[in-house]
């Protein structure tokens, strides 16, 4: 059971992230303190999503984004989860943490997806299943967005885009030009989340109805 503290969020609060900028701006010691507090924070992060992974068994080993690029600091974490059957395959669950917020959600990988053989069209069918998917859910903090939004605006809730059929039709249109996703978030300073690994497999788990149709 991991929680989520503010000084997990707090790492991110900065404007540069770049190696080579921060040594413009700081000392090499400060540089090398910035770099334990990215270090420890991932360091719990990919603990909290190899816990998970051992706890879904029909998935593949969860892939955790490393700390840096080599010439930046990430200014967020990322992992990635796949079913056995769709391990070659560019949908997965993304897990998030940044400045703003945790997410779980369901999303298609566009980097090297022309090697894997499917296409974000085919993905995107999945958008006329979202409202019988969410029939009896708890659709609070619950948002979908295109790979055109940016990371940290409001994205559309999820209960709008159910009862707004005008806005329904929006989203779709515009999302079926890239490929959309759909999730659940905690976000800092308004969700208390005592349990990060608790939270994310829940997430996981109510995606998972939506995901293994692309199984077909």
């Amino acid at each position: 059971m991991t929680k989520l503290t503010n000084d997990m969020y707090t790492i991110f609060d900065r404007d540069e992230f770049s190696f080579k900028k921060l040594k413009e701006q700081y000392s090499e010691e400060e540089i090398a303190q910035i770099k334990v507090q990215f270090k420890d924070v991932w360091q719990i992060w990919k603990e909290v999503n190899l816990n998970i992974s051992q706890q879904l068994p029909k998935f593949a080993k969860v892939h955790v984004e490393s700390w840096t690029n080599g010439w930046n600091l990430r200014n967020h974490y990322w992992a990635s989860y796949r079913l056995n059957t769709l391990a070659d395959k560019s949908p997965c669950i993304g897990v998030m943490l940044d400045k703003k917020q945790l997410q779980v959600y369901l999303m298609f990988q566009h980097y090297k997806s022309e090697k894997r053989g499917d296409t974000p069209d085919q993905y995107n069918e999945l958008l006329t299943d979202i409202p019988i998917w969410a029939k009896n859910r708890v659709t609070q903090n619950w948002y979908l967005w295109d790979k055109n939004d940016m990371e940290f605006t409001d994205h559309l809730p999820l209960q709008e885009y159910l009862t707004n059929l005008e806005k329904q039709k929006s989203f779709n249109l515009e999302a079926g030009k890239t490929s959309f996703l759909l999730g659940k978030f905690a976000f800092r300073d308004r969700d208390h989340v005592s349990n990060m690994e608790d939270f994310i497999l829940d997430g996981i788990k109510q995606l998972l109805p939506l995901y293994k149709r692309l199984e077909n």
